[in-house]
Formats: structure tokens, sequence, C-alpha cells
């Protein structure tokens, strides 16, 4: 049970990590700041996606995981 609520802690972490990263990103590919390529432009992009889909990964890890952890207590305290 204990390695389940540090597994919770780590994916909520790297999850909100890389949310704060794809944040960024996504100031940087909105703010003009000179000449920009078209293909800097799309590499943004598809790292600003590939990091929310992850993010939302691990988010989605976390809640079955929280699921697991009350059903074990459930069942722990009956």
């Amino acid at each position: 049970m204990k390695e389940l609520q540090e597994k919770i802690a780590d994916y909520t972490r790297f999850g909100q990590v890389l949310l704060s990263i794809s944040t960024f990103l996504m100031i940087g590919l909105l703010i003009p700041s000179g000449v920009k390529d078209m293909v800097q432009s799309f590499v943004m992009m598809g790292s600003i996606v590939v990091f929310l889909v992850l993010a939302f990964f691990f988010f989605k890890c976390v809640r079955t995981m929280r699921d697991q952890l009350e059903e074990s207590e459930y069942e722990e305290n009956c």
C-alpha cells in the first residue's frame, strides 16, 4: 500500500512537470519573437502534443491507482 502511494505521488509529479513544460512551450510558441521557421513551429507543436498526451496518461494512471488504493483500504476495514 505504501508503494502504491509513492507511485501515485511520483506520477502526479510527472504529470505536473509535463503540463508545466507544455505550458512554457505554448507560451514560447504564441509570443512573437522574431522569425521562426515553419519546422521549428511544427516541432514545438508536436512536442506540446506529446507532453500533453503523456501528462494525460500519468493522470489517468493516478486515477486508477487511487481507485485501487481506496478499494484495498475498504477491503482491509471490512
